[in-house]
């Protein structure tokens, strides 16, 4: 039984990452000696255009399916993507009858049951952590086993939903192979994973899964906590500095310093290998201090990003996100002593917000001076608790469905979703077009856009025109 893995296009505004899940998906099946294939179409949305068998770039992936033939497909679903994938679906199950679709990740690990009701082409629904479960379908499948023996899966009998009980989740990370970079090195390779900010190539690299906060407004597939050794992290960056050569690798872990001494370990690990390559690194503002910065300094970590949220202290309170506004200005101004840059995500227009917070917020970023700030305006993700506050009280607009827009929460001080976001876009455009932003811009980030002039200047205009959501 063969297994494709795809992803049909990637986001319009971030640069081009590889599909770090899929990777991973892929490695552990050919680990257990199943033959799957794992297909990346590296197209941004908006280049993508109508979603049909006309359209080049679809018919790319047609062709591939067709000289595949794979018995499973298997997706990615993010909540953002709904109605692209459900289109996707629909043209890949119209021309491949008997080809079976599999969707796992956020969205359908948070809403399997009305996934399955909302795209009826999909067959299976992977929930949580994929690795084991989608190879038990496989094997399952290839062996007439009961679809209820394998773990952390979802799908119909008869029209009826069903839902195997949850696989255990994977807690020795070290167990699991490396991401299969192989089967996509022709993509680094032509430059299609790359950076606005950090060049051409860049590489992402995961140092642990979960996160042990609770922020109301955020979703993850498993919130537990795990970590992979220092060895193990460092052998994988090996390979990657071998094989792909990057000028860039971001470490996507929610928070790296979380754990203080395995990130200096960590850090000493490549500060003794000298890699050739810059870094990127996630925080939250009450895990960092001098000494952490200085040995990521001397480890080339270039940039560290933050999840600020608000200059409000009553907004960080209703977020649950156990911070304090001056940990989140002394932890800007503890990387800019030490040379890194900051990057500050700020989420806007919580149930709470007013024009006072907003007012803060602006206040805030004045103080802790992060090198870029991101302004997202909330959107309501399954399975957080944010959207069942919202959904229970009356103030959920809209739902996730197929065919329409996501929802949003409708507050009283704000008049509807597009106040709201031209409020976001003038916020955005007063920080970035501030003088001293754009001077700490350009000489942070000054030789990247000159390595590719063309694809910066790209991304930034569809960074400028997006309405931005968290």
């Amino acid at each position: 039984m063969k297994t494709l893995l795809v992803r049909p296009f990637t986001d319009t505004t971030k640069g081009d990452s590889p599909p770090l899940a899929l990777m991973y998906l892929s490695s552990a099946l050919k680990s257990k000696s199943l033959e799957v294939g794992l297909f990346d179409n590296c197209v941004n949305r908006n280049r993508l255009g109508d979603l049909s068998l006309k359209n080049r770039f679809v018919m790319r992936l047609a062709d591939k399916i067709a000289e595949y033939k794979p018995d499973i497909l298997g997706m990615t679903l993010f909540s953002g993507e709904l109605n692209d994938i459900y289109d996707i679906c629909g043209l890949i199950k119209r021309n491949f009858r008997s080809l079976a679709i599999a969707l796992g990740g956020p969205h359908a690990t948070a809403m399997p049951d009305e996934t399955l009701s909302q795209f009826p082409e999909c067959d299976f629904i992977i929930r949580g952590e994929g690795e084991s479960s989608l190879a038990d379908l496989i094997i399952a499948l290839s062996n007439s086993i009961s679809l209820m023996q394998v773990r952390g899966l979802s799908f119909r009998i008869n029209g009826n939903n069903h839902h195997s009980p949850d696989a255990d989740i994977i807690n020795n990370l070290d167990d699991l192979p490396f991401p299969d970079r192989d089967s996509l090195i022709h993509h680094y390779k032509n430059g299609d994973y790359r950076s606005l900010a950090f060049g051409i190539p860049a590489d992402i690299l995961a140092t642990s899964r979960g996160c042990p906060f609770s922020c109301h407004f955020c979703s993850k597939v498993c919130r537990i906590y795990r970590r992979r050794s220092p060895g193990n992290i460092l052998k994988e960056i090996d390979w990657i500095i071998a094989n792909i050569h990057p000028q860039h690798i971001q470490i996507v872990d929610d928070s790296f310093t979380i754990e203080k001494q395995r990130c200096e370990r960590i850090l000493t690990g490549i500060i003794d290998r000298n890699y050739p390559c810059r870094f990127s690194v996630r925080s939250r503002a009450n895990a960092v201090n001098p000494e952490l910065f200085k040995l990521m300094k001397r480890a080339r970590v270039e940039t560290i990003i933050y999840g600020l949220e608000s200059g409000s202290q009553a907004m960080l309170k209703a977020f649950n996100k156990k911070t304090t506004v001056s940990q989140n200005i002394e932890a800007c101004r503890m990387a800019r002593n030490a040379g890194l840059k900051s990057v500050g995500n700020m989420l806007l227009f919580y149930p709470g917000e007013n024009p006072k917070t907003l007012k803060e917020t602006e206040i805030f970023i004045r103080k802790a001076r992060p090198t870029v700030v991101k302004y997202l305006v909330l959107t309501p993700l399954p399975r957080t608790k944010i959207y069942y506050d919202a959904k229970n009280n009356g103030r959920l607009v809209g739902d996730w469905k197929v065919g329409e827009k996501p929802p949003w929460i409708k507050l009283d001080e704000f008049q509807n979703l597009a106040t709201m976001e031209k409020i976001a876009r003038r916020m955005f455009f007063k920080s970035f077009l501030n003088p001293l932003r754009l001077y700490w811009i350009l000489k942070s980030y000054g030789k990247s856009f000159f390595r590719s002039p063309v694809f910066s200047c790209k991304m930034i205009y569809l960074s400028m025109r997006a309405k931005i959501k968290y």
